[in-house]
């Protein structure tokens, strides 16, 4: 028979002579060999680093941050500089291969923009289903008690919502095969210290929950099958293969499970044994993408200040809280940078000395920014801007609404100095506090002033409450309540804290929820916020949720008189530091509208 003539029989009998098929084990080394990076970026914000990839990776239209960890609603940057409230979450954890900036630590297919509440709150908890109580839920993450996939005991674990655990399932099964032979990392070149001798992938106690570095397949039996079955119930949609897309361009490879989903069926699945054509992985590549080599990076210089957007809000004729900067350079010669600012904005090196320019003196060293008054209301929009050696100049846009707040305690009159329960004259309300205190401590605290209010976990005996810990009004507010704020954050290290937020409007009488669970971060204090629309005299509450030393700082409760309207509440105007939360009438969060002045992109957005 002629050449061709067996060609065409071939292929009526669906066999292509360029066909490459390979079957277990052997697979899951094709699947290495043909997916690795052709390079990554550098780790972080600004151009040529990991923001710079999701911003072309994870940006919706108009420029929000895709985040498959909450439902916030964020805006990335105009220079790529990390996004304020966000982190960059790995899928594997980086702590399982001891934080070595390795191409898996930089791969953008294990690398997602994430909310730093849920990434904190998830931690290094294995993946799984959560079954009881949750320790941690935000409409979207979950973190709880639940069956751990490793060996079937009740564990803490953390769960994604139902339309990503697809996603997050072929980032696992790409991690697994393109990294499969990390179960013995050699020490990265040039390195010679103690802490890459002996260097092993997969040895912490939280990779062996998740990993087998001595199977072939990687990834241990319960877990690889929760990811099928994640895989199956979500399937590849348009916004997976676009992001694989993105990658392509910028990192030379793909993940061949977007591509092929079926495939892991033939690595962990049913049709594993069974021969997979790897052909079809080569023939998908773009041949339209060309990686260039990276630049020497010890000679780029690089220049960043975050944020670059601040939104501000203050009394007539006060000046507002300040907002500290951050500043990196990299091979700037003289380090530090030149920031001015226009009037009615104000720069400062130590928060307390202020002026209209200042001069940072070395490569690290941030400042503050804050509105110096103004005897009118309105909105008062600038710029800051931030000049260094060699680099390209860096602008931070500011608005500032100046406006009457009838209500606005922030705890700077009035002391008490033990938790012992006592009622309080502050400079907008008496206050009971109750396992609470005023505190200043600025490392831990945090407070937005001077000070703030501390409160301890309340303490029990036999089940009943002997001490409450709150904060709460003993004397009304009049004119009703439009909308209700407060600044929170969790006391120093402590993690878990939680409040509840209600009202009264009888005197104390009864309480009604406002916000039965709400978790706290730690770090910066975060900007809560929730339309009551409540007439009559109201009086406030928040309590600690937690027993013993898991402590809440509370500080700028304002509140809005009422203006009409119904009872929902939704997100106020956030400030580009802060996290606002927002909450529907049974308290759970909700995604909610952005209300008020709002600075995205450098342009100001009035919200309907």
């Amino acid at each position: 028979m002629k050449r061709n003539g067996l060609l065409l029989v071939l292929l009526s009998l669906g066999i292509s002579l360029f066909a490459q098929n390979v079957r277990m084990p052997a697979l899951i080394d094709s699947i290495h060999n043909l997916s690795m990076p052709i390079k990554v970026l550098g780790y972080g914000g600004g151009n040529g680093k990991t923001w710079s990839g999701f911003n072309k990776t994870d940006r919706l239209e108009n420029g929000p941050v895709r985040d498959r960890y909450s439902n916030m609603v964020r805006f990335f940057t105009p220079n790529n500089d990390a996004v304020d409230g966000m982190n960059i979450e790995h899928i594997w954890a980086n702590s399982w291969w001891g934080h070595v900036q390795n191409f898996a630590y930089k791969d953008l297919f294990n690398l997602y923009p994430s909310d730093a509440i849920a990434n904190q709150r998830k931690s290094n908890n294995p993946i799984g289903v959560v079954t009881a109580s949750d320790a941690f839920d935000n409409g979207v993450v979950k973190v709880g008690k639940g069956v751990d996939p490793c060996d079937g005991t009740t564990q803490t674990v953390w769960e994604p919502a139902d339309q990503w655990k697809g996603d997050f399932a072929r980032t696992y099964f790409y991690m697994a095969s393109v990294y499969s032979n990390f179960g013995n990392l050699e020490v990265p070149a040039g390195k010679t210290g103690d802490e890459y001798k002996g260097l092993e992938l997969w040895t912490t106690a939280e990779g062996l929950r998740t990993v087998d570095p001595d199977s072939r397949l990687v990834m241990r039996e319960g877990v690889y099958k929760l990811m099928l079955e994640w895989a199956k119930n979500d399937p590849v949609d348009q916004i997976e293969i676009s992001r694989a897309d993105e990658i392509e361009w910028i990192q030379g490879n793909r993940n061949p499970y977007v591509d092929f989903p079926e495939l892991a069926e033939y690595v962990w699945g049913e049709k594993s044994g069974r021969d997979f054509d790897i052909q079809q992985i080569k023939d998908k590549k773009n041949p339209d993408v060309v990686i260039e080599p990276d630049p020497d990076p010890s000679e780029t210089v690089k220049f960043s200040v975050s944020p670059l957007s601040m939104v501000f809000t203050a009394l007539p004729g006060h000046p507002s809280n300040a907002v500290k900067t951050t500043v990196y350079m990299q091979n700037v010669v003289p380090a530090g940078c030149t920031a001015q600012a226009e009037f009615p904005y104000q720069v400062s090196l130590d928060g307390e000395a202020w002026s209209d320019e200042v001069t940072t003196s070395n490569a690290t060293q941030g400042f503050y920014v804050r509105f110096a008054g103004a005897g009118t209301t309105g909105v008062y929009e600038g710029e800051i801007v931030c000049n260094a050696e060699g680099a390209d100049s860096r602008v931070l846009t500011v608005v500032c609404n100046v406006s009457e707040v009838p209500f606005w305690e922030n705890f700077e009159i009035g002391s008490k100095s033990s938790y012992a329960a006592a009622d309080v004259t502050a400079n907008a309300a008496t206050w009971n506090l109750s396992n609470a205190m005023y505190a200043s401590d600025v490392e831990k605290d945090r407070p937005r002033d001077g000070k703030c209010v501390r409160m301890k976990g309340y303490v029990a005996s036999g089940g009943v409450v002997t001490t409450p810990a709150h904060i709460m009004m003993v004397s009304d507010k009049e004119n009703g309540v439009g909308e209700l704020s407060f600044w929170a954050t969790s006391y120093g290290t402590d993690t878990g804290v939680k409040i509840k937020v209600t009202y009264s409007l009888d005197g104390g009488q009864t309480w009604l929820n406002v916000a039965e669970s709400v978790s706290l971060g730690s770090g910066d204090m975060v900007r809560y916020s929730y339309n009551l629309n409540q007439t009559g005299k109201v009086r406030i509450k928040i309590e600690n949720l937690n027993v013993g030393n898991k402590r809440a700082c509370i500080d700028d409760i304002q509140m809005t008189d009422y203006s009409g309207g119904t009872a929902v509440r939704d997100i106020n105007a956030g400030q580009d530091d802060e996290r606002s939360q927002s909450w529907d009438l049974s308290g759970r969060r909700s995604a909610g509208a952005a209300r008020g002045v709002v600075i995205r992109n450098g342009r100001k957005v009035v919200g309907k």
